[in-house]
């Protein structure tokens, strides 16, 4: 089964196996709005894998080591990247009878390239399950307040609507990119009564909302997860007004790391911007995610299923093991 890569504009053709090629590779599948970083990520990876001339898997995943760290230089979704690649390189690669009984490294490499395409077919199938699972969690009357755009999220309040489910939405506009924008433009053409927010009024609106329903960038080993600046603040608001907080997330997310808090997360979670000043020493910087507590997440809607956050933990075990 061959993975599509095909995009409505663009040549999706890698030219070279060079780090610029790469990364030019990654942004053009990325041009696809509806496709996750992380599964463009791996597309990327399963092109490098049909374009390399490795002669040995030890040096091929060394490679892949270096594809992973050049796409989470981009300025596209880290965590989810780095969590996707990592997840699609030891698919491809765990120890297998197939594997040993191959004779040369072209017949390794025949067994990883079908590997990688039946491991990207199940992981864009991952936002249909969630979809699925969460189809009895939007009910008539609702009022949710989500932040920032969550393709999962979207996907969900799509298929609540297309069901004649009548319920309305608070948008955060979702600072510094604006994000949220784009998720209020794409619920209003759903016909979804949506209202845009400041992130500042997230306190104001929230003794008005039923549930607050986000995506994430990464799930941590605890259940905490690591999402858009402002999904910390939202999920503790609404821990303390008694409000619910569900987590819809692809289980490619999953990563294994338990941040002690929001000042432990990795330096390159930072991203400076410019301010208009006249004093040429002042700059600024903000994080680009924050990391939400497992106890202020209720559920977390995934493709293996509703879960709570103390499952992640057994989920990342069975799957590193």
């Amino acid at each position: 089964m061959k993975v599509d890569t095909s995009l409505d504009s663009g040549d999706t053709k890698m030219s070279g196996t060079g780090e610029a090629n790469v990364k030019s590779f990654f942004l053009n599948v990325c041009s696809n709005a509806d496709l996750s970083p992380a599964i463009a990520a791996m597309m990327t990876l399963m092109e490098l894998l049909r374009l390399d001339d490795s002669k040995t898997l030890v040096e091929l995943i060394e490679k892949m080591r270096k594809a992973r760290e050049s796409l989470t230089q981009t300025d596209v979704s880290l965590v989810s990247v780095s969590s996707g690649c990592e997840l699609f390189v030891r698919f491809i690669t765990l120890a297998h009878a197939e594997l040993e009984q191959a004779t040369d490294f072209s017949s390794v490499r025949d067994i990883l390239l079908k590997r990688g395409e039946k491991f990207i077919s199940t992981m864009q199938e991952s936002r249909k399950k969630i979809v699925h699972h969460s189809m009895n969690l939007i009910k008539d009357g609702m009022v949710i307040l989500t932040h920032s755009r969550s393709r999962c999220v979207l996907a969900a309040m799509r298929e609540a609507a297309k069901q004649g489910r009548q319920f309305s939405v608070y948008v955060t506009e979702s600072q510094p990119d604006c994000e949220g924008k784009k998720m209020v433009e794409e619920l209003a053409a759903e016909k979804i009564p949506v209202t845009m927010i400041l992130d500042a009024a997230v306190g104001y609106i929230m003794e008005r909302v039923t549930c607050v329903m986000v995506g994430a960038e990464g799930v941590c080993e605890n259940g905490g997860i690591i999402n858009k600046i402002g999904s910390c603040s939202m999920a503790t608001l609404a821990h303390l007004k008694n409000k619910p907080v569900y987590v819809l997330v692809e289980s490619f997310k999953f990563i294994r790391t338990i941040p002690l808090n929001n000042s432990s997360l990795p330096k390159n979670y930072l991203h400076r911007y410019s301010v208009l000043s006249t004093n040429s020493e002042i700059h600024s910087e903000h994080p680009m995610v924050d990391y939400t507590h497992p106890d202020n997440i209720t559920l977390l809607y995934t493709d293996v299923g509703i879960i709570p956050t103390s499952a992640v933990t057994e989920y990342l075990i069975k799957l590193y093991t």
